[in-house]
């Protein structure tokens, strides 16, 4: 389900009495409402579980809620009872916690950089792009450059100014980073060459390379940018007094997300026909190269990992130049995760 601009900004305000389940359904499933900033191959867990039936299994009715305005507005919903569970990025997280929000990850949904930072051909030529093996070099390439990105302060302008800094560059002086608000606009721009590159995640960073020719400036999923490997990348994020008020309907979540994990490993013929149904539009070509190139960013668990999550950390720090003032075990907890456990094995 996706919302209007009216239906969200109501969402986000706490106002919108919404109808979470209907008689029939309250009688044998219990509603959860997911609330995610975007689609892409980010959820792949969870687009599997509700091709597959995974948390029919759990007897859960899972809605998903995809928030036109991005992660503050998902974020919001949460807070304000609208959604249950924010899929999103811990950054957004802890800079909530920060201010009081009592929220924080209880399961990995993805774990390695999710976006990725495509180029046109003309400039990879003009850098000799595929003669570049050290990390800070290919960093530098940037040099002149436009790039696209969401928004100000989004994840992708962080994500950029963190590579630019990485090369020596100063990314106010040495770039231009262009806000362009949707993977629409930022194909649009590229195909007609008003920029130079863009930052988004698959499959739209795949169409940029098959359509209008493009290359990665690196493989984030494969850890080739050393600042991100092990990255946590999004995880199920949840208000505390839920995660401990309904324990048993946290862990069906985490079980059927931990299902569509392993399905990924085990199963991955069928995975790949279930997420595809999530993404008709999108040539077959196109779909299976952005399939093969991000399953290295998925874990084969949803547990959490004190590596990962201090990735950002020092991700944000380096990207807005403020610590987080949040203690490490204060922003997530694998209890949920240790309670399914022995279910999966």
């Amino acid at each position: 389900m996706k919302l209007t601009r009216r239906r969200a900004l109501a969402f986000a305000a706490g106002t919108l009495a919404f109808p979470l389940s209907s008689p029939a359904i309250a009688q044998t499933r219990r509603k959860v409402v997911l609330g995610q900033p975007s689609e892409g191959f980010i959820y792949m867990a969870l687009y599997i579980a509700r091709r597959l039936d995974f948390f029919a299994e759990e007897k859960i009715d899972a809605e998903v809620v995809v928030f036109q305005r991005g992660g503050a507005e998902a974020l919001a919903a949460l807070m304000g009872g609208q959604a249950d569970i924010y899929v999103g990025n811990p950054g957004l997280q802890l800079r909530a916690q920060e201010k009081g929000m009592p929220i924080r990850s209880f399961g990995a949904v993805q774990t390695q950089f999710g976006t990725d930072l495509v180029i046109s051909a003309e400039a990879a030529a003009r850098v000799g792009l595929d003669k570049l093996k050290d990390p800070q070099a290919k960093a530098a390439a940037l040099t002149g450059l436009t790039i696209a990105v969401l928004g100000p302060g989004s994840l992708t302008d962080l994500m950029v100014r963190h590579v630019a800094r990485f090369g020596g560059l100063n990314p106010d002086r040495d770039i231009t980073i262009t806000p362009i608000g949707s993977g629409a606009n930022m194909l649009a721009a590229f195909g007609q060459k008003r920029i130079d590159g863009y930052a988004l995640s698959a499959p739209t960073s795949t169409t940029g390379l098959y359509r209008f020719g493009g290359q990665k400036l690196f493989d984030f999923a494969r850890g080739e940018y050393p600042p991100f490997r092990d990255f946590l990348f999004y995880t199920l994020i949840a208000r505390e007094d839920w995660i401990t008020g309904k324990a048993e309907l946290a862990q069906k979540v985490v079980r059927a997300t931990w299902k569509g994990l392993r399905a990924l490993k085990t199963n991955p013929d069928k995975a790949h026909e279930a997420v595809r149904t999530f993404f008709p539009n999108v040539p077959a070509a196109e779909f299976d190269a952005a399939w093969s190139a991000s399953l290295p960013s998925y874990p084969e668990t949803p547990r959490i990992t004190e590596v990962g999550m201090r990735q950002n950390y020092e991700f944000l720090r380096e990207g807005e130049g403020k610590p987080v003032e949040v203690a490490l075990d204060r922003s997530f907890t694998n209890a949920v995760v240790d309670a399914v456990a022995p279910s999966m094995i």
